[in-house]
């Protein structure tokens, strides 16, 4: 407990020194997009109402123990009306926010650099005000969140020779708060039905966080079993409803969300075919205390026909594309 402590206390100190560094940033972010806080504010006062409709359904065979404490952990943050910024939440951060910056952030940048056009590069990177993310590049107005989920994607592109904008279905084992679902719709201009999957709680962050930043209209929460998925749209499907849908993908993402799932959840997707997908874009880790073999995901990836690279910048981790 001590220990948990003093490092939650350490990256609150790290993180506000950042935003004292990126001060001018912060505030400029703040001003180009200060429509946001009063989308946010307006939408977050009904998230309790759509949560409680969908907290009560039972995900066990979905998750381990160890999402199962983040989830509740995080509930504790959220309820019962989120902070504007909630991506400084020291679980949300965790959990699901990148910021080592340093060399990692380095390299994944560079990258990006050498595959992009650069005024493309800086409209995509360019963050969103909701959450109060923590940025790590000035010129870009970007945090290490950003730059790390552009560079699973261009990475994808460049490995399997995939055009994003080809792709008409796109399914996300373990969405987090929207991130990087934003970003596929900033880069794909086409009509495209994305299907984000995952526990009640990050369903509803979702849907708050991208209506904030696109509109109600462009997503669509399933709060009932019998709920339809809606073609062209940001489609955001609890884990309780997963079994009432018959899901065909184009493409299949999971950044460490499936290799930290359940065996259940593991074997649904496997018996799934990877939800009929042509493509995957994982991310998975070796063997650590408290998941269930996350390394197993690249075994059955591979079995797939799947290209199997290792991460330099985070040793023990893995991609696998296809």
């Amino acid at each position: 407990m001590i220990q948990n402590f003093l490092l939650d206390q350490f990256r609150i100190l790290r993180n506000n020194y950042f935003r004292l560094r990126l001060r001018a940033s912060h505030s400029r972010l703040a001003e180009i997009k200060a429509y946001q806080r009063k989308q946010f504010d307006k939408l977050s006062i009904t998230f309790s109402k759509k949560y409680y409709r969908l907290n009560s359904l039972d995900i066990s065979k979905f998750t381990t123990p160890l999402w199962r404490k983040f989830n509740s952990q995080i509930e504790k943050s959220l309820l019962p009306i989120p902070s504007f910024s909630f991506l400084n939440d020291p679980t949300v951060m965790v959990s699901m926010f990148a910021t080592a910056g340093g060399g990692w952030l380095k390299k994944e940048l560079k990258f990006l650099q050498e595959k992009m056009d650069k005024k493309v590069l800086k409209k995509v990177l360019e963050e969103d005000y909701a959450g109060e993310p923590l940025l790590l590049n000035s010129y870009y107005l970007t945090s290490h969140t950003v730059i790390h989920h552009l560079h699973h994607l261009i990475k994808f592109t460049e490995r399997t020779k995939t055009k994003l904008e080809n792709l008409n279905t796109i399914v996300e084992w373990g969405g987090g708060y929207g991130s990087l679902i934003r970003i596929l719709k900033k880069i794909n201009q086409k009509k495209t039905t994305y299907i984000s999957i995952d526990t009640p709680l990050f369903v509803c962050l979702q849907w708050l966080y991208l209506s904030t930043i696109f509109g109600e209209k462009e997503i669509n929460l399933l709060l009932g079993p019998k709920d339809k998925i809606k073609n062209n749209k940001i489609n955001l499907l609890p884990l309780p409803f997963l079994e009432n849908h018959e899901i065909n993908a184009d493409l299949f993402i999971s950044t460490w969300a499936l290799s930290e799932s359940s065996k259940y959840s593991q074997d649904y997707v496997l018996k799934k075919n990877w939800f009929n997908a042509k493509h995957l874009l994982l991310a998975y880790q070796d063997n650590p205390s408290g998941l269930f073999n996350p390394s197993r995901i690249g075994k059955l990836a591979k079995d797939k026909g799947a290209i199997i690279e290792d991460m330099e910048f985070l040793p023990g981790n893995h991609y696998a594309f296809l």
